[in-house]
């Protein structure tokens, strides 16, 4: 899993810096003023940090969904029907 999450995470530097890399290494400092301006590079931006908290988080979560068993599925049940029985 450590292999795949660091495979993960080299792909998603790589498409960040594909993406910001050339208006960068242009504009220097200017060009990040103006990144963080721009709508669609606040989006981007916006879902890399997502994608990078995602790859860390995912082994926590699937590890509770694997072992939670009924108990998990009465919790999404509940989440998703927004209808909470008491304990």
């Amino acid at each position: 899993m450590l292999a795949l999450q660091l495979l993960a995470l080299g792909f998603l530097t790589l498409s960040a810096a594909l993406f910001f890399g050339p208006q960068l290494t242009v504009y220097g400092p200017k060009g990040v003023r103006h990144l963080a301006r721009e709508g669609q590079a606040q989006f981007v931006g916006g879902c890399f940090v997502s994608l990078t908290v995602l790859v860390f988080a995912a082994p926590i979560v699937s590890s509770g969904f694997l072992t939670g068993g009924d108990t998990i599925r009465l919790v999404m049940v509940d989440l998703f029907t927004l209808q909470f029985s008491p304990v």
